[in-house]
């Protein structure tokens, strides 16, 4: 069984980061004693099979996450014990293993899209983190800003958010305050530190002065602040929104190379691209034997042979049992290129692969 929550439930030490399936009660009692009753999910897994480590953290992140945005919904404190044991271990996974964690980003499963963005943020955040060096002390006030930095949201209308047609000038004023009401709501809590609520209050800033709410220019942002200006676009483009269609990772990554000069702080645009390889986690790819398959995994001593799923053999018949290859150890098997998951000739190709396999993000 999935078990979701106990009746001890521990907010300084989630349950999830302990466990998410048991298969007999006789190894539950002897784990939590003291649990007189569990909470178990409705619909029952179609695989009883332990969750992957590094996909166990993130999913766990984002179940910390929907409750701390019902708190706020529901006008009740913040409270950062429910996210901080969680967030340090998503940077430890990351600091193990950033190429597996970096795909986790790119997984589109049905849940709020406020949560989802928030942790998808932080997670490509320091994703980059790791590939740029940064100090360590810097990494959990970045991950915690990042996966703050959209909470000034809850308080714009949701038929704002949603809204297909272009915004009136009163309804842009609404979306441009959202960053000063999340940070000051946080200042409000009292135990956030300052860099946390620069990037809440300055990731929407550009370079060109352009951004909001406080119109910065240049280094007068933060560096942290510019970091999630970066990954928090990143994120929105590979995302469908109710304005537009997500891009594939790829192409996302040539807008914001072509906009590097313009809005972002451009040296740290090409280190993001680096981050992510050529072929970025979750982009389509053609290989040299017909077959299609997504990235898995960057390689970056061979940025051109990253480690990748199958998707299809190579009469495009989708696969079942999806291989994971790596291309750098494969020398007969290279990637011809990289697919617009949007061609017409896909189309029914990958609704049939996403019946099959929802978590690839194609």
């Amino acid at each position: 069984m999935h078990i979701c929550r106990l009746d001890t439930d521990n907010l300084a030490e989630p349950f999830e980061t302990q466990s998410l399936i048991f298969r007999d009660r006789q190894t539950f009692s002897k784990e939590f004693p003291q649990v007189r009753s569990v909470y178990i999910k409705a619909d029952p897994p179609k695989s009883l099979e332990p969750l992957d480590p590094s996909r166990k953290l993130y999913l766990n992140l984002r179940q910390q996450m929907d409750r701390v945005m019902k708190d706020v919904r529901l006008g009740n404190a913040l409270q950062p014990k429910r996210m901080r044991p969680v967030l340090e271990q998503l940077m430890e996974g990351v600091l193990h293993d950033s190429k597996s964690m970096g795909y986790l980003a790119l997984l589109r499963e049905h849940q709020d899209e406020l949560v989802v963005k928030s942790v998808n943020v932080a997670l490509l955040s320091l994703v980059f983190a790791k590939h740029i060096g940064l100090r360590q002390d810097q990494l959990l006030p970045l991950g915690m800003g990042a996966l703050l930095h959209a909470l000034g949201l809850l308080e714009v209308p949701a038929e704002v958010l949603t809204k297909t047609q272009p915004l009136t000038e009163q309804e842009k004023q609404q979306i441009r305050q959202y960053p000063r009401r999340g940070y000051e709501y946080l200042l409000a809590q009292g135990s956030f530190d300052e860099q946390t609520l620069d990037i809440v209050l300055h990731h929407q800033e550009r370079i060109n002065g352009e951004g909001y709410p406080d119109q910065l220019k240049g280094r007068d942002i933060g560096f942290l602040a510019r970091l999630v200006a970066i990954t928090s676009v990143y994120e929105a483009l590979t995302r469908t929104r109710s304005y537009g269609q997500a891009l594939s990772p790829a192409t996302a990554l040539g807008q914001l190379y072509r906009w590097r000069f313009h809005d972002f702080d451009s040296r740290l645009v090409e280190k993001f691209i680096q981050s992510l390889g050529v072929y970025p986690p979750g982009c389509l790819v053609e290989l040299n034997n017909g077959a299609l398959a997504v990235v898995d995994a960057t390689n970056s001593d061979e940025p051109l042979s990253p480690q990748v799923k199958l998707l299809t053999c190579q009469e495009l018949k989708p696969l079942h049992k999806q291989e994971t290859l790596d291309l750098s150890a494969k020398a007969s098997i290279s990637i011809r290129k990289a697919l617009d998951p949007k061609e017409p000739r896909l189309e029914s190709l990958l609704k049939e692969l996403m019946q099959t396999n929802p978590d690839f993000p194609v």
